[in-house]
């Protein structure tokens, strides 16, 4: 159940940009104001509890306005149990997500395939400075994306880091994360740093696709440990450490909830591919419908 008790106004103002970038462009159309939202809730008070919220939720018939406030309060929960330490209740906040996607159409919501092989569903994203950058996501693994992906190209740029401290809460499935460190220009060296450089894109929450460009760093990579995360599970990774994801859960489903912090500190984010290759593009399948999946993910909950 929900751990955080009460909103201010002045905090759900700070919520409302960082939440209306992570829904498709057209979404900027049919939402209501900030201001307007604010006048539905905090009519009587400038401080509400999440339960009255939940309310409001329930009696609101403007889809667009609901399912903004689903994610809303389920964003909150992730970031106030990921900042207080607190265990988080993955499937309260999993079905409260899954409805904001749901109840708008599919067309509203950004959903494509990552480097790593999975759909990303971007929720969150506070970006006015790297100190303060937060990002939430949703990451689902399935066999049915196999169709979207090169998975040669998957399989070789798949060991990576993180400008930033990264946290995972699975939902379900087995996610793996394994961990990798290296040494540099080894006689034994048979990789390279690769820098991945994004193309422009109409939408600046997930690109179209991303080219990984050799750095001519050699270096002789080798693995440190070897994790499988179930449902319930919460693993991190520190800004500029080497892993690998994935999942082990085949023919079901994996699914997490994602966050990026700079309030941990911040690194460089590098990709680890063969030496022998001087760049490789991805291409990330735009607006892939989740519908099916998070039906799958149900099911297994």
């Amino acid at each position: 159940m929900n751990q955080t008790t009460n909103i201010k106004e002045s905090e759900f103002r700070n919520y409302y940009e960082p939440l209306l970038k992570c829904y498709g462009e057209e979404f900027k159309s049919v939402i209501k104001s900030e201001s307007d939202i604010c006048k539905l809730i905090f009519s009587d008070s400038k401080i509400v509890s999440i339960d009255k919220l939940k309310s409001i939720i329930k009696k609101q018939t403007d889809i667009y306005v609901k399912s903004m406030l689903y994610r809303l309060v389920g964003v909150r929960e992730i970031i106030y149990c990921r900042d207080n330490n607190k265990k988080l209740d993955v499937k309260y906040v999993w079905e409260l997500i899954t409805e904001s996607i749901i109840i708008i159409p599919i067309k509203y919501t950004i959903s494509s395939i990552g480097s790593q092989g999975f759909l990303s569903i971007p929720l969150y994203k506070f970006d006015e400075s790297l100190e303060n950058f937060d990002f939430i996501r949703l990451h689902i693994w399935d066999d049915s994306l196999n169709q979207y992906m090169d998975l040669e190209k998957c399989e070789n740029f798949s060991i990576h880091t993180h400008t930033f401290f990264a946290e995972s809460w699975v939902i379900t499935g087995k996610v793996i994360n394994n961990r990798f460190d290296y040494n540099i220009n080894s006689e034994n060296s048979n990789h390279s740093f690769f820098k991945v450089v994004y193309n422009d894109s109409l939408n600046e929450v997930n690109q179209h696709t991303s080219k990984a460009v050799n750095q001519k760093i050699d270096i002789e990579l080798y693995q440190t440990s070897e994790e499988v995360h179930f449902k319930n599970g919460n693993y991190k990774i520190e800004a500029g450490k080497l892993h690998k994801s994935g999942h082990t859960n085949s023919p079901l489903t994996s699914a997490t909830f994602f966050s990026f912090t700079g309030k941990n500190g911040l690194d460089k984010s590098v990709v680890i591919g063969p030496k022998h290759i001087t760049e490789s593009e991805i291409n990330r399948k735009m607006i892939i419908d989740p519908t099916e999946l998070l039906n799958k993910i149900k099911t297994q909950i």
